[in-house]
């Protein structure tokens, strides 16, 4: 479980995130809404220990243990695994090559990499000359490599992916976090119609205001509008 209390950050002198609370228990789903420049995207960094943030107040607890002094590898260990907005292209590094350095054969993850169409990939650098979809659904398999992994954070993990890879992305997350933590960020929402969150929250200039049934908030986004978020009535819940 992934406690942050009064979590407040600064970049350069500016606040991004303000006094964020915010509980992610054990298996349970959630969806992050917000516009562009609102913080979903810092969060997931500072909870990974990215060191271009300073942490004015507050504190990033995994099962009531503070991590603020942890390295990003002592996080991957305590179970956090995370998946950037833009994938990172790796020269030289072969998807067979990481699958050999993690022990696993082909027959051990052949339904996984079907099912996510990466076979063409195996023997190619990693990352490099894919699409986004394509990044995305090979980003997806070497995160799931790593065994140990109890939370996953995806950052806008629909983002340019075409409708059939939605549809293969969301099959694959609903097997691979099946009794694990995964919160998600998105922008089209078009990832909550194959795969069923537990609860979400809208974040609006780095604060979290709004918490609820993600199909709810998210219907209500598409309507009137993120500003509608900010006099929400469960603002007051």
């Amino acid at each position: 479980m992934i406690t942050i209390k009064n979590l407040t950050v600064e970049v350069e002198g500016k606040k991004i995130l303000k006094d964020i609370n915010l509980e992610i228990k054990e298996g349970e789903k959630v969806v992050l809404f917000g516009p562009n420049g609102c913080g979903k995207s810092t969060l997931f960094r500072v909870i990974m220990g990215m060191n271009d943030y300073n942490i004015v107040k507050g504190d990033i607890l995994v099962n009531g243990k503070s991590i603020l002094k942890k390295t990003i590898d002592q996080r991957v260990k305590l179970g956090i695994g995370y998946i950037a907005q833009k994938g990172v292209s790796i020269k030289g590094v072969k998807l067979e090559d990481l699958m050999e350095q993690y022990d696993f054969e082909y027959d051990d993850v052949k339904k996984d990499i079907k099912g996510l169409d990466i076979e063409r990939f195996l023997d190619r650098d990693i990352n490099y000359n894919l699409s986004g979809g394509e990044t995305k659904r090979l980003e997806l398999f070497t995160l799931s490599l790593l065994k140990d992994i109890d939370t996953y954070l995806l950052d806008e993990l629909d983002s340019g992916v075409d409708l059939e890879n939605i549809d293969r992305i969301s099959s694959y997350l609903q097997k691979m976090s099946k009794k694990k933590a995964l919160v998600i960020t998105t922008h089209t929402g078009a990832i909550l119609k194959e795969l069923k969150m537990d609860v979400a929250y809208v974040m609006l200039n780095g604060e979290i205001v709004c918490k609820g049934d993600p199909i709810e908030i998210w219907g209500c986004i598409k309507k009137e509008g993120y500003e509608k978020c900010v006099n929400c009535d469960r603002r007051k819940k």
